[in-house]
C-alpha cells in the first residue's frame, strides 16, 4: 500500500494514511485488507454498477456458452453457412442415387423386418431429414439396413407393424439417453473379432431369410436351423419361374457392379481425355443403379403378364401369372402419429418387456452399424459417437412418428453415397425427398414388383457383408482372437442373433480378465554394484486384482526358493489397485519371515499413490536403481561382506 493514491471508477480518491480520509485501515485482519466506506449515494451506485457489471458479464458468458453447445449439437451449424454450389451438386447428384438405391432395398428390408413393404419407405426419409442436422458424417445414408431389420423381426416376432414402431421409439429414446450421459464408449468394448463374427453370421441368416421370396414358398424361422428345416418342408411347392428369375436376377447385379468398376484410359482421372471421362461416368452410373435396373426390368416383364391375363389390380386377389409380385401399397406419404403405447389392455411396459433384449441390443448394433460407416470414410478425422448416438437416435425417434422400423446407417450404401461424390450431409435432404416422390406418385406401380428381384437385391448385397479374407488375416495375427470371432459367428447362427451377440462380447470380456489375470513376469537373477544378488521380476502390463494370486504365486515360488533379496520393477506398470498393495504387503510380510525384503522402484506416481492407503506396509519404495542399491546395501551389506569374508578364508585354509 506504499501508493498515496486509489484509483475507482468513481473518482481518485486519497489513501487515508496521507489525509485521514473516510479509508481507514482495517487492523483486525490478518492480512490488512481495506474496508472501503462511501456515503449512501456513492454506495448504492457502486452496488448498482457493479451489480449490472456482474449481470452482464454472466449472461454474456452463458450465451456464449449456449451458442457453442447449440453449435455443437446442432452439427449443421458447422458447415452449412459455408455451403456452396459445388456442394449443393455434387449432393443432390448423390442424394438421388441412394435415393433410388434405398427404395428397392427399403422394398424388400420390410420383408425381413416382417412387416408390410410400405413400412420399408416410411422408414427411409423422415430419419435422412434429422440425421443431416445432427449427424457428423456425409456418408451416412440413414435408413432401414439388413442386419437392424433381422434383429428387428427377432425382436417382434409375428406381432406386426405396430410393435415394429414401438421398437423404433424405444431404440431412439435408448439411443438419445445414452448421449447424454457419454455411454457411447460402450462400442469400444465391442471388438473387431466380435463384429465380424456377428456381421458375417447377419449375413448368412440375412440370405436365408430371403430365400423364401428368391424361390417364391412360404417359410419362415428365427434361427438358421429352423429355417433350414422350414424351407426343407415346403420344398415342393418351390416356384420354378420365381427361382429362375430370382438367379438371374443376382447374377445380374454381381455382374453389373463388377462391370462398374472397370475403367478405360488412364488410372489417373487428370491424364485421361472428355471422351474417356464420360465414359468411364456411363460406366460408374451402371453400376450404381444396378438395383433399380433389375427391379424395373422385372417389373416391365411382370406389368406385360398380368395386363395379358387382365387382371384388375384393384382386386384383393393375386394376379394368376408365374411370378409373386408386391401387390398393391398404400399411396402417399404416413400420417405423424404418436406410437401405440397400450395393446388391447397391455401396457407400454409390458410390450417392452415381452420384445425381450433386442430393445437393448438393436439400439447398440445400430450404432455399431453407423460408427463403423463414419470410421471408414472419415479421412483420418475422429468420431464423435456422443453426437452420432444423438444423430440416430433423434432419426429413429422421428421415424417412430411415421410408422417406421428401426434403422441405421448402411455401409454398402454409405460406400456408393462416397463414390457418388456426396460433399455433406445435406445429400440426405435429396434422398428423403426421393423417396417421399415415390410414395406419392410410383406407388401404384409397385404393384408390379416380383418379391424374387427384391430378394435377389438382398442376397447380394448380403454377399459383401460376409468378408472371407478376414479369417485370414485374424489368423495371422492373433490365433486367440480366431477363436473369439468363431464363438461369435456360430452363437449368432444357432442362437437367436440377439442373444449371440450377447454371447461374443462376454466372451471377449472373459479372454481379457484371462489375459489379465495372467499377465507376463520377466525374471532374472542380478546383483547391483556392490555385488549383492537380488531376484528382479518386470511385469509387462497392469496389475490389478485379477492378476495379483497369479503375481503372488511366481514370486513367492521363485523368491523364497532362492532366499535372495526380491525387487519389482515397475516401469511397464501402468496401473495398480488397492488389492495390488495389499498382496505386496502380504508379500513382504512373508518374505520378512525368510529374512528377505521386497522391493518396488522405477513406479509411476498413480501407482506409489496406491500404497499410501496402507499402514505397517514392509513394501520398500525406490525412486531409482541408485536409491535401490543404497537400500540394498544398507540392509544386507553387511551380511554379504562377512560372506565373502568366510568364502576368501575357507579358499585361504584350502589353499
Amino acid at each position: 500500500m506504499e501508493n498515496p493514491n486509489y484509483e475507482h471508477e468513481n473518482g481518485k480518491q486519497q489513501n487515508p494514511a496521507v489525509n485521514n480520509g473516510n479509508l481507514p485501515f482495517n487492523y483486525d485482519t490478518v492480512n490488512h485488507d481495506i474496508v472501503l466506506t462511501f456515503d449512501d449515494v456513492q454506495s448504492a451506485k457502486h452496488s448498482l454498477n457493479l451489480e449490472t457489471l456482474l449481470t452482464r458479464n454472466t449472461k454474456d458468458a452463458c450465451l456464449k456458452n449456449l451458442t457453442i453447445y447449440t453449435k455443437k449439437k446442432f452439427f449443421i451449424l458447422q458447415w452449412i453457412f459455408t455451403y456452396s454450389i459445388q456442394d449443393f451438386v455434387g449432393d443432390i447428384l448423390a442424394g438421388i442415387t441412394i435415393g433410388l438405391t434405398v427404395i428397392p432395398q427399403s422394398l424388400a428390408l420390410a420383408s425381413i423386418a416382417g412387416v408390410p413393404a410400405q413400412y420399408g419407405l416410411y422408414s427411409s426419409f423422415v430419419g435422412t431429414f434429422i440425421y443431416l442436422l445432427f449427424g457428423t458424417s456425409k456418408v451416412v445414408p440413414m435408413g432401414p439396413t439388413a442386419i437392424v431389420a433381422l434383429l428387428t423381426n427377432n425382436t417382434i416376432g409375428n406381432r406386426g407393424p405396430m410393435y415394429a414402431t414401438m421398437l423404433c421409439f424405444t431404440t431412439g429414446a435408448i439411443q438419445v439417453l445414452m448421449s447424454f450421459t457419454g455411454l457411447g464408449i460402450i462400442v469400444n468394448f465391442i471388438s473387431v473379432p466380435v463384429c465380424s463374427g456377428f456381421t458375417s453370421a447377419s449375413a448368412i441368416l440375412v440370405i436365408m431369410s430371403q430365400l423364401k421370396d428368391l424361390i417364391g414358398v412360404k417359410v419362415g424361422g428365427g434361427s438358421l436351423l429352423k429355417m433350414i428345416r422350414v424351407t426343407l418342408e415346403h420344398i415342393s411347392g418351390i416356384g420354378v419361374w420365381d427361382t429362375a428369375m430370382g438367379l438371374v436376377c443376382i447374377a445380374t447385379v454381381m455382374f453389373l457392379k463388377a462391370f462398374s468398376i472397370m475403367r478405360i484410359g488412364p488410372k489417373e482421372e487428370e491424364l485421361q481425355t472428355t471422351w474417356q471421362k464420360n465414359v468411364n461416368r456411363f460406366i460408374w452410373a451402371i453400376g450404381a443403379f444396378r438395383n433399380s435396373f433389375v427391379v424395373i426390368v422385372c417389373s416391365i416383364i411382370c406389368y406385360w403378364c398380368i395386363h395379358d391375363i387382365h387382371h384388375d389390380i384393384t382386386s384383393d386377389i393375386s394376379p394368376s401369372i408365374p411370378f409373386k409380385v408386391i401387390g398393391k401399397i398404400p399411396r402417399g406419404l404416413p400420417h405423424f402419429e404418436w406410437p401405440n403405447f397400450s395393446d388391447n389392455g397391455t401396457s407400454f411396459f409390458d410390450m417392452v418387456f415381452s420384445m425381450g433384449s433386442g430393445v437393448i441390443v438393436i439400439p447398440l448394433i445400430s450404432l455399431l452399424e453407423t460408427i463403423s460407416l463414419c470410421k471408414t470414410f472419415a479421412d483420418g478425422r475422429p468420431v464423435d459417437t456422443d453426437q452420432e448416438l444423438l444423430a440416430i437416435g433423434l432419426a429413429n425417434w422421428g421415424n417412430s412418428f411415421f410408422l417406421g422400423f428401426p434403422g441405421a446407417g448402411a455401409i454398402a450404401r454409405g460406400a456408393l453415397n462416397y463414390s457418388s461424390g456426396v460433399r455433406t450431409p445435406l445429400g440426405g435432404l435429396y434422398t428423403g425427398l426421393t423417396v417421399m416422390a415415390a410414395l406419392l406418385f410410383l406407388t401404384p406401380y409397385f404393384y408390379y414388383i416380383p418379391k424374387t428381384s427384391l430378394a435377389a437385391v438382398i442376397i447380394a448385397a448380403s454377399f459383401t457383408i460376409f468378408n472371407v479374407k478376414v479369417v485370414k488375416h485374424i489368423y495371422k495375427s492373433k490365433k486367440r482372437d480366431l477363436v473369439l470371432m468363431l464363438i461369435t459367428f456360430f452363437a449368432c447362427l444357432f442362437l437367436p442373433l440377439e442373444y449371440g451377440v450377447l454371447v461374443g462380447i462376454v466372451a471377449n470380456v472373459v479372454f481379457i480378465l484371462c489375459s489379465a489375470a495372467k499377465p507376463k513376469i520377466s525374471i532374472q537373477v542380478q546383483q547391483n554394484r556392490y555385488g549383492i544378488k537380488y531376484l528382479l521380476l518386470t511385469p509387462d502390463r497392469y496389475l490389478i486384482f485379477p492378476s495379483m494370486e497369479y503375481v503372488r504365486e511366481t514370486i513367492t515360488k521363485h523368491g523364497l526358493a532362492l532366499g535372495i533379496p526380491v525387487v519389482i520393477d515397475g516401469s511397464k506398470i501402468f496401473e495398480a489397485d488397492f488389492t495390488t498393495a495389499e498382496v505386496f504387503s502380504m508379500i513382504s510380510r512373508d518374505l520378512s519371515k525368510k529374512g528377505q525384503f521386497l522391493y518396488l522402484y522405477n513406479l509411476k506416481s498413480s501407482v506409489i499413490n496406491v500404497f499410501k492407503g496402507l499402514k505397517n506396509c514392509n513394501v520398500f519404495l525406490c525412486a531409482n536403481k541408485d536409491e535401490l542399491d543404497e537400500l540394498l546395501m544398507k540392509h544386507f551389506g553387511a551380511t554379504h561382506f562377512q560372506e565373502q569374508y568366510q568364502n576368501n578364508t575357507i579358499w585361504t585354509t584350502q589353499m
